[in-house]
């Protein structure tokens, strides 16, 4: 398509990419004040980043598919504008509970993702569109690292609630310069949205994450729990039904029974628990106290992910490369072995801040090597009037995979604890229980299954090359 430089876009896209993931972790470092500034309860800070999570995960599909009936373009920016908007009230939050409902609001910008993915494919040539598709993928992880070290230092000398207005200052920049260097590109169909399958689609969706946002309070097998689980996946299913047999369901189950969109729907899934893992198990260990973790700072905590998502700048793009010149299965192979070998190196060897950098390095490498095949292979493999939902439901799956992460550890460290005796004066002592050793073990455990089960399912891609027709 021609139209405004491709390169402009490509960084108009990643650094709205790069915001919205940096907004959701910079929330990270300060709940405790956040939790005690406006008196709430733990199961109601875990909410203030859960939120984001939920709707943002169940609007993805509907915002994929209004992009490619009325226009990517316009998604967009309406999507930056009501997350810029929701940003700025945050800020002012007289309650939790208004917070949270702002944070649940700023999910509608979990649709930048998808839609910038098939922006990407619209204005790069096929050969350079995973390399494009890599440095967004990249970002996310990015925006993560950056949003916890500038949110500690922006909680530490301005406040919380400065986090939320510096946040909303670079979205509407953001949101202005998206205006003016995005295209109109034209929609690729002007078809009916069949609104009652994407209801079922977001309801499900939704439930299943209220349901794992809340096993670590309410317990797995509470009656109300099972409610959640059991309603959830049944509108889950119902879904799947419709879709098979409706006219124009909001994707058919022809498309997602394409063989390369099973497997990297399936595939994200199990890589959204990876991803997470890796952030949870390392924060978690480097802020546990001596001699369980490494009593590292909030701040000191973050940076010590930094040199891995800094080197993703330069990793994505040549996985992108190799996904493009490979095609996408044997980078799907090399990124679930390396995360594995990540994941047992910080068994083995964490001894220290060296240690845990190196161990982290070694796992992002594998995680944003598996990040941009995935993406790819939806967009090569569906229609060009189905990307965007296809891309949003994708999102969808690794987003389900994204909340069982912090859920496992949870769960994992609160059944493995230890009693430690600490001594703050000469002459008293103090037991605390810590997360042990062993659970640090398991949780890195975790990771190193969902990483094999990740290659066992990558190994049934229908592998494809420049110039060879998307397997489907």
């Amino acid at each position: 398509m021609a139209g405004r430089n491709p390169y402009a876009v490509l960084a108009v896209l990643t650094l709205s990419t790069m915001i919205t993931m940096y907004v959701e972790a910079m929330v990270i470092p300060s709940l405790p004040h956040i939790e005690s500034a406006l008196s709430a309860t733990d199961e109601e800070a875990a909410w203030i980043v859960s939120a984001f999570l939920v709707v943002g995960a169940a609007v993805a599909p509907l915002f994929g598919k209004l992009g490619d009936v009325h226009g990517k373009k316009r998604l967009f920016l309406a999507a930056l504008a009501l997350y810029s908007v929701a940003v700025l009230a945050a800020g002012f939050s007289p309650d939790v509970y208004f917070l949270i409902s702002m944070r649940a609001l700023q999910g509608f910008g979990f649709s930048l993702f998808p839609l910038s993915m098939a922006i990407v494919t619209d204005v790069f040539p096929r050969e350079r569109v995973a390399t494009a598709q890599g440095i967004i993928s990249a970002m996310m992880a990015i925006g993560m690292t950056i949003g916890m070290i500038a949110g500690a230092y922006i909680e530490e000398y301005l406040g919380w609630r400065a986090m939320f207005h510096v946040g909303f200052a670079i979205s509407i920049a953001m949101l202005l310069v998206s205006y003016l260097v995005l295209d109109e590109y034209p929609p690729a169909s002007r078809e009916r949205v069949d609104y009652w399958s994407t209801v079922l689609l977001a309801s499900g969706t939704a439930l299943i994450l209220i349901y794992l946002t809340e096993a670590p309070y309410s317990g797995w097998t509470s009656a109300r729990q099972l409610l959640l689980i059991s309603s959830g996946t049944a509108l889950f299913v119902g879904f799947l039904a419709y879709a098979g047999r409706a006219a124009n369901p909001l994707i058919g189950m022809d498309l997602l029974r394409r063989r390369n969109v099973m497997v990297a729907n399936l595939t994200g899934l199990l890589s959204g628990v990876v991803m997470f893992t890796l952030y949870l198990g390392v924060i978690y260990y480097a802020e546990e106290l001596p001699p369980y973790g490494l009593g590292l700072s909030v701040l000191s905590a973050a940076l010590s992910l930094l040199p891995a998502t800094l080197a993703m700048i330069v990793i994505a793009p040549l996985v992108g490369s190799a996904t493009t010149n490979l095609g996408p299965r044997p980078v799907l192979t090399f990124g679930s072995l390396v995360s594995a070998l990540g994941f047992w190196l910080f068994i083995f060897d964490r001894a220290g801040p060296l240690e845990l950098v190196i161990d982290s390095f070694v796992t992002g490498v594998g995680v944003v090597s598996l990040m941009i095949p995935i993406v790819n292979m939806v967009a090569v493999s569906m229609p060009r009037d189905s990307v965007t939902v296809g891309l949003g439901f994708n999102t969808t799956m690794r987003y389900l995979g994204a909340s069982l992460g912090p859920v496992l550890a949870a769960t994992i460290m609160t059944t493995h604890k230890y009693w430690v005796l600490y001594s703050p004066l000469p002459t008293a002592g103090l037991m605390f229980t810590e997360a042990g050793p062993i659970a640090f073990n398991y949780i890195f455990a975790v990771g190193i299954g969902f990483s094999l089960a990740t290659l066992v399912v990558s190994l049934l891609t229908a592998n494809y090359r420049p110039g060879d027709r998307a397997a489907q």
